[in-house]
């Protein structure tokens, strides 16, 4: 496939810019605008989608030995054109393998051959040597651990006391002789491995490189090992007596056949690792298939090797001594390195799945006597599923309806058991699986055959070469498919998609006709898309959303719930080739052998009519949102049968992944048809949200909860076995799980039914206060976590677990890593085994956690109260009750009379290890916190098991003490200082009171006295004032630290520490800014410079108004004014109510004025443009950020964390406050969902964040991930700009940045207030699409239309790349931490700034600490500790770091605290601004900008940090005498035309000096010396410090 050039994707969206700027005004050119832009954007999408198969397609073709699978039997050469590099490598591996396995000889196997060898003897070593022995099963005692869980009845058998116990409650000693359990093996020569899955079909459709496999994810080769059953012609009635075959009989029932095909697979994996083999064979793993622990599989890695031959060992010692020569000689052996260097790289892996092969020789009695009579039927049936039927199991035992694990219940196996509460289809399934792994490849091979030409023709030098052709549009498709849903941790693993799954969804499409044979890939895959987003696969779209199944229903009966379910319920049959879907479903042979089934036993109209509604009904129940329908089954699942309707492809997505699925799906539509969330942004927007975003487990969700797996209670399935229900009454045990989850153990299994079990529980208690919720799983996990390290490092891989960067984990079958991961032999002594393991699984005493996360509806989410059903509803109020508990399910009357029972959560635990902070409900989601920790503790949690685990704490969600750098701790007793939003209320209810004030005494009145009826006011103003706008981010929640009330401004004494006779001097922050603008008035002067002295007049009045009326008495609230008024040109600073306010003007008739001058000056230009940003872009920018942080809870909270990420890295006044809260209100309003998050059906998908840390990484991606060189950052909460000004935005922005993408601002951010006429606009409107005309015309003149205003100058280039690296690093950090558990404060290195980062920079300055209040911010040793209150007694409440540093600012510096006492007063001015060290480096920035970058952090500025500008020192310059400052010459010597370059020495000193009452030491790290500018790098390595001498010396 061709590669795509740039240049067209370029021109194709250049041209869908000028198509809709040259638009007229009539409809029809409207509509023609609209249709070429989605031409464009549809011819966009493929080109890039070209790009990507183009690099992502991988064709490693099976041996063509292998003719029964489906593949090609063409030679390897004729296949040579498309395959990899490497791959005959893959089939030289894979004869190695074969031979290996074949070497195996007979045995009998039993439960020994899985037992973990003892560490603390050699026993083990022993044991593993024998292979081709009788394996003693006397060595199965209760004390042995297992690879593999062993749960057969069989095996229960043989290790209980009387034979037949429950598998848990027998005496520990040696198993009976007369009911040891062990079966024949035939050998290696009866095993067949054929490749299956992508690896065997046509093309190697759905096979990816590592590019499009997920991150550093290796492709997986699968091979399936057949076991041959050697059945000779007898048929099923003749498996009794079929005693030398390796499954027959009734081992389809309780787990026999799983364990014995799970023995065998240790069986093989324990050959196969043997140290003779180890250089031909490499690393074996225990892997589980489908994330199914149930289903064991081995994972090989192959050893790195240069060639096919080093296995040998002659060969390898002949390589070794060509090595040897050619290092003799020395300098000629570099090819040989790159060849090396190329060739010892790991490229893939092979898979062994286990199964039985089908014998095609004879049909069973049933299966003949169904299809006798239908000649179409028994001799036309698709030849690709003609084997299942010569199965070993019984066809009616494949029925959905069957119980084949019968957990504790007696019955005849063969008896038709129709009950569908004891249906166990999904193990059934399981089953099904096995006997389909050859057939469903064919399934699909011969679908692709159907599409184009397989094969073409080419002409070689003695005959014709047949070439298989790879690039069919379903390959396509596929690929498109998996890169998407790998993207976003839906494939691979457990409870996820797999490739397979993929291409028979696709399959049935194309069979269906729904996509046809010449559509292009991006048309099939927006069907795809379609069918899986609008089908109803739960039967929950009824009631008005995927949320609830029981929405807009009164009903709490569970049966009723769950037959609607059903009838609603979508199930698909994948047609037979040749027919259409009902064809294939009328002449199904299975569907005729379940109509005979239920002939004569008719139970009332109950039982399903058809095979497809028995499907139905099976994989359907009463799972809702609804906490009031009872349900302790959670086995729903989508139905996609075979042909033969014997096998569900989808049995194993659970309903929350169907859920989010769909929801994905939907938005996948909405960005293919250009519907993107916040409006038409770049025309590659598609494209990257569809492939190239990634938005996986760990930061897809709002907030994270860890369920400890060793406390949950024991329900026990197997065969034989019963349910063990411990506990504490009323719940934490098996009496309340009986009632909410564990009645589908025996079908799910224990470990998947405690993981649906919590998902679907958790679902049913928090309601519509989550959008989604769903547990990691294999395949789900964070696509950076690698441990590439390992797979080159040899031998360390054999013996460690696989963690590939997807979380996908694989036990190693030799290493004592495997005993830690072992498993108990009985039952009772096992714990849930997630599909995950342990990040640190060489530890054996890490606990196994099961991760769930939430996405949490901010509107609902709040809600204090759970309302039960009515007292008349029996069933309702039961189910209600066994949810909640009978302590917190109590009975309360409400305001409508009603009496009910309902749940209230106003009451937060307080505890040591559960600490809340003040904000959680509103920013944190602290009630679904409380609710999820109810829920876990009286369901999920055995008493006894917690008693004996002293380490165990209660669930949490993760990170969540971030927010004790912006929230204060919470407790009955809590500080004034604690709470931020009371905080920040307290300093708005203060403007308002300030505003009324001046509204209320500036409004003229007619004064005679005064003569000639002058007007005049309160406090002597000429004008009233209209209106007061607040500006300072205090007043729109966004301030880090809200002030607080000062005594000596006005404020009460309430807030002093112990020391009370003691406050501080001066206002720590900077004043609270407000503008007022007066009444229009014709009186205003008409030249600049009178208009300046007329503004500052109007503050000097102001400030004596104030004052007179003090001293007058003439209102009651003046005692407030306390403090100084000081007024300076430009404002007034004055004290009010506690708090610092600096007031100015907004003179619109100055604008006018400026905005008049038909030529204006350089100085009127710059005076009216800082007019505009002060005065009108100020207001704009309050309003926009008021309206988000009103809207959005924690996006306020967000900012302020933000704000202290950012000084935390010393990147204080670099990165502007304000652009800080442009890029969290494109966070929160960006995806243009937040409004109809309630009507939208896929709204879960495009919803803000919920949470305080979610809001935060999203913050940290946006700023690390956003390309700021080629895309502008459009922030528009309110949706004012237009689509046709986005186009105009986009094209100034590339007009700036210039071919070389080199100009402009480094930081492109767009608001609503950055137009240039917003001078002339009411409020924030800006211009639509009436003015279109009008504003291309000023587009196309040189002035400019949309500039960003308030990055315009910070950050720089330096800065801006430096601060993406830090959010990248922080950002991975706190994913790490999640994902290892929040155990301890590590996310706090995130705040940080490591010692060896210090001396990156050039040169430090270290600030006398004396002009350092507050210690706890520092950047090197931030304080996030929760303890006593500074200075106070022990008892009292826990204070966090927000708390201590906000008493830290109250009190001020100690030099500069004043003496206070009650009815006394001796010092009364006080500083209403004091930040010396800002001061300072603003000054240092403004004189030595051209020489150093400074940095330094605003809250703890005990360091100024600076970095050499390269520019100022790489280039010598002639000597001038006008810019011979901080020169010198580059000699030694000086000579009449010497070059000089800048002296560090005399910049340093001059420095130095200028920073000397603030700075007390100065380290250099890096001295540019003369000698250095003819170098390219100026810097030294290794870097050290030169001097630390203070600045006196």
């Amino acid at each position: 496939m061709p590669a795509v050039p740039q240049e067209d994707a370029a021109l194709m969206l250049a041209a869908s810019k000028n198509a809709s700027s040259t638009s007229s005004t009539s409809s029809s050119a409207n509509h023609n605008s609209a249709n070429t832009d989605a031409l464009a954007r549809s011819n966009l999408l493929r080109l890039e989608t070209s790009e990507l198969l183009r690099e992502s397609f991988l064709h490693v073709h099976p041996p063509a030995a292998t003719g029964d699978n489906g593949s090609s039997n063409n030679n390897n050469n004729d296949v040579a054109h498309h395959e990899a590099r490497w791959a005959p490598h893959v089939r030289n591996y894979l004869g190695r393998v074969r031979e290996v396995v074949e070497a195996l000889g007979n045995a009998t196997l039993g439960p020994g051959v899985a037992v973990l060898p003892n560490n603390n003897n050699n026993s083990g070593s022993a044991k593993e040597r024998g292979m081709d022995r009788v394996l003693d099963n006397n060595n199965n005692n209760g004390d042995a651990m297992y690879r593999i869980p062993l749960l057969s009845d069989k095996y229960i058998k043989s290790i209980s006391h009387d034979g037949g116990g429950g598998g848990g409650g027998g005496t520990k000693h040696p198993a009976n002789p007369l009911t040891s359990w062990s079966f024949p093996f035939r050998g290696g020569r009866s095993l067949h491995l054929v490749p299956v899955g992508s690896f065997a079909r046509v093309g190697n459709a759905g096979l990816a490189n590592k590019h499009a496999n997920g991150g550093d994810v290796l492709p997986v080769l699968d091979v399936a090992v057949l076991v041959d059953n050697n059945r000779g012609g007898r048929t099923e009635d003749e498996e009794d007596d079929d005693d030398m075959a390796f499954v027959g009989g009734k081992d389809y029932l309780n787990h026999r056949y799983t364990d014995k095909r799970n023995i065998l697979a240790v069986h093989v994996a324990k050959q196969l690792s043997q140290k003779k083999h180890r250089a031909k064979i490499g690393a074996v793993h225990l892997t589980n298939v489908f994330g199914d622990s149930r289903k064991v599989g081995l994972m090989l890695t192959p050893p790195v090797a240069t060639s096919d031959d080093d296995a040998d060992n002659d060969n390898a010692k002949s390589a070794k001594k060509k090595k040897k020569t050619k290092r003799k000689r020395g300098g000629d052996n570099e090819e040989d390195k790159s060849k090396k260097g190329r060739n010892n790289k790991l490229r893939f892996r092979i898979r062994l799945i286990f199964g039985v092969k089908q014998d095609q020789l004879a049909l069973s009695k049933s299966s003949r006597r169904h299809n006798r009579d239908d000649d179409e039927c028994s001799s036309d049936e698709d030849t690709e599923h003609a084997a299942e039927w010569s199965s070993w199991i019984p066809r009616s035992r494949l029925l959905p309806n069957r119980g084949n694990n019968r957990s504790g219940r007696q019955g005849d196996a063969d008896s038709s058991n129709s009950h569908h509460d004891n249906a166990t289809p999904h193990y059934t399934n399981s089953l099904a699986e096995d006997l389909h792994l050859l057939s469903t490849t064919r399934l699909i091979d011969s679908t692709i055959s159907t599409l184009a030409p397989t094969t073409t023709t080419s002409s070689g030098s003695n005959n014709d070469i047949t070439i298989i052709t790879p690039t069919t549009p379903f390959h396509e498709t596929l690929l498109l498919l998996k890169v998407w849903a790998l993207q976003r941790g839906f494939l691979r693993g457990h409870d996820a998609f797999t490739t397979t799954a993929l291409a028979v969804i696709l399959t049935y499409l194309y069979r269906t006709k729904a996509i046809g044979k010449r559509t292009g890939c991006v048309q099939a895959f927006t069907t795809f898309m379609k069918f899986w987003s609008e089908s109803d696969w739960l039967g929950e779209d009824g009631g008005g959303g995927v949320a609830s199944a029981s929405a807009g229903t009164t009903t709490s009966d569970a049966s009723v719930v769950r037959a609607r379910k059903a009838r609603r319920k979508a199930a698909y049959v994948v047609p037979a080739a040749g027919r259409n879907e009902s064809q294939t479903i009328a002449r199904c042979s299975q569907a005729k052998l379940y109509l005979d089934d239920i002939r004569g036993n008719s139970d009332g109209g109950t039982t399903p009519g058809t095979l497809l509604e028995c499907y139905k009904v099976c994989y359907a129940s009463a799972s809702s949102s609804s906490s009031s329908i009872a349900n302790d089954s959670h086995h729903d699942g989508p139905v996609l049968l075979d042909p033969t309707m014997t096998m569900n492809y989808l049995a194993r997505l659970s309903p929350s992944f169907v859920r989010e699925s769909r929801a994905e799906a939907g938005a996948a539509l909405r960005y293919i048809h250009g519907q993107e969330a916040g409006g038409n942004e770049a025309g590659g927007a598609a494209f990257r949200r569809l492939f190239l975003e990634t938005n996986r487990f760990w930061t897809r969700y709002d907030a994270y909860v860890r369920v400890p797996m060793s406390v949950v209670p024991k329900i026990i399935a197997g065969g034989g076995g019963g349910r063990k229900k411990s506990g504490r009454k009323g719940g934490g045990g098996g009496g309340a799980a009986s009632k909410v989850w564990g009645r589908d153990v025996d079908d799910l299994g224990y470990d998947e039914s405690v993981r649906r079990g919590v998902v679907e529980v958790l679902h049913r208690a928090l309601g519509d206060r989550v959008l989604a919720i769903r547990a990691f799983t294999g395949g789900n996990g964070d696509i950076r976590v690698s441990s590439g390290s390992k797979e080159n490092a040899g031998e360390d891989v054999a013996t460690n677990v696989i963690s590939d960067s997807d979380q996908c984990h694989a036990v190693p079958i030799r290493g004592s890593v495997s005993h830690a991961l072992g498993y108990a032999a009985r039952c009772a002594d096992r714990h849930p085994s997630m599909s995950v393991l342990p990040l640190n699984a060489n530890s054996a005493k890490e606990d196994n956690y099961l991760v769930v996360g939430l996405r949490i509806d901010p509107d609902t989410s709040r809600r204090i109260v759970d309302r039960g059903p009515p007292a008349e509803d029996v069933q309702g109020s039961n189910a209600f009750l066994a949810l909640w508990g009978d302590q917190h399910a109590q009975l309360r009357r409400f305001q409508d009379g009603a009496i009910v029972r309902a749940v209230v959560w106003n009451n937060p635990v307080h505890s040591n290890e559960n600490v809340q902070f003040m904000g959680m409900d509103r920013s944190m989601g602290g009630i679904l916190e409380r609710i999820v920790q109810h829920i876990v503790r009286l369901h999920f949690t055995d008493a006894k098991a917690v008693k004996k685990r002293k380490d165990h704490k209660m669930v949490s969600f993760e990170l969540k003490s971030m927010i004790s750098f912006i929230e204060g701790v919470s407790s009955p007793q809590a500080s004034p200082f604690s709470d931020s939003l009371a905080l920040h209320k307290n300093v708005m209810t203060a403007f308002e009171s300030l505003a009324d004030f001046l509204r209320q005494n500036t409004k003229t009145n007619i004064n005679n006295s005064l003569g000639k009826a002058k007007h005049v006011s309160k406090l002597g103003l000429p004008l009233s004032i209209d209106e007061v706008e607040p500006l300072s981010p205090c007043l729109r929640y966004s301030s880090l630290f809200p002030p607080v009330p000062h005594p000596l401004l006005g404020g009460s004494g309430d807030l002093l520490g112990s020391d009370r006779r003691k406050v501080s001097g001066v206002n720590m922050g900077s004043p609270i800014l407000i503008q007022i603008r007066f009444e229009g008035s014709s009186k205003w002067p008409t030249s600049l410079n009178a208009m300046g002295a007329a503004k500052c007049a109007m503050l000097v009045q102001l400030a004596q108004g104030i004052e007179k009326m003090k001293e007058e008495r003439a209102g009651d609230d003046l005692d407030v004014f306390d403090g100084p008024m000081d007024v300076k040109p430009n404002y007034l600073d004055l004290g009010y109510r506690g708090y610092s306010w600096r007031i100015i003007v907004r003179a619109d008739q100055e604008l006018r004025m400026l905005k008049r001058l038909k030529n204006p000056t350089v100085e009127a230009t710059a005076l009216q443009l800082g007019l505009i940003d002060r005065h009108i872009r100020c207001a704009m920018h309050h309003s926009l950020i008021h309206a988000v942080h009103t809207r959005q809870p924690s996006a306020s909270s967000v900012v302020r964390l933000a704000h202290r990420w950012v000084a935390s890295h010393m990147l204080s006044d670099m990165i502007p406050q304000k652009a800080i809260e442009l890029m969290v209100a494109k966070i929160y309003t960006g995806t243009g969902m937040d409004d109809k998050r309630s009507s939208s059906k896929n709204s879960v998908v495009d919803t803000p964040p919920s949470t305080v840390v979610a809001g935060f990484l999203m913050f940290l991606q946006l700023l690390s991930k956003h390309d700021w060189v080629r895309e502008p950052l459009i922030v528009d909460p309110q949706n004012h700009i237009t689509t046709h000004d986005r186009g105009l935005i986009h094209t100034q922005f590339h007009t700036v940045r210039g071919p070389d993408l080199r100009n402009g601002p480094a930081m492109y951010i767009i608001s609503p207030a950055d137009y240039d006429g917003v001078e002339e606009m009411a409020g924030s409107k800006v211009v639509g699409e009436d003015a279109a005309s009008q504003t291309i015309t000023a587009a196309n003149s040189p002035g400019k239309i949309w500039t960003p205003s308030i990055t315009s100058k910070f950050p720089e280039k330096v800065v801006l790349s430096r601060a993406a690296a830090l959010a990248k690093c922080s950002h991975d950090h706190l994913v790490a931490c999640t994902m290892r558990g929040s155990v301890d404060n590590g996310w706090v290195s995130s705040f940080q700034e490591s010692s060896a980062s210090l001396t990156s920079y050039s040169a430090l300055l270290r600030v006398d600490p004396s002009y350092v209040t507050d210690s706890g911010c520092s950047s090197t040793n931030a304080d996030c500790t929760v303890g006593a209150k500074p200075n106070t007694e022990s008892n009292e409440h826990p204070c966090g770091p927000f708390e201590k540093s906000l008493q830290k600012r109250y009190a001020g510096p100690k030099e500069l605290r004043k003496k206070h006492y009650k009815n006394l007063m001796l010092e009364k001015d006080t500083l209403h601004e004091w930040q010396p060290v800002k001061s300072l480096v603003s000054a240092l920035r403004s004189k030595y900008n051209e020489y150093a970058v400074f940095f330094y952090n605003e809250l703890a500025p005990d360091v100024i940090a600076l970095i050499w500008r390269p520019d100022a020192f790489s280039k010598p310059q002639p000597f001038s005498a006008i810019v011979s400052e901080f020169r010198r010459p580059m000699a030694d010597s000086w000579k009449d035309d010497s070059l000089v370059i800048t002296n560090t020495d005399d910049l340093l000193a001059e420095i130095g000096y200028f920073s000397r009452n603030i700075v007390s030491t100065f380290k250099v790290f890096d001295s540019i010396k003369p000698n250095d500018a003819l170098v390219d790098n100026p810097r030294k390595k290794p870097r050290q410090a030169e001097s630390s001498d203070s600045i006196e010396e």
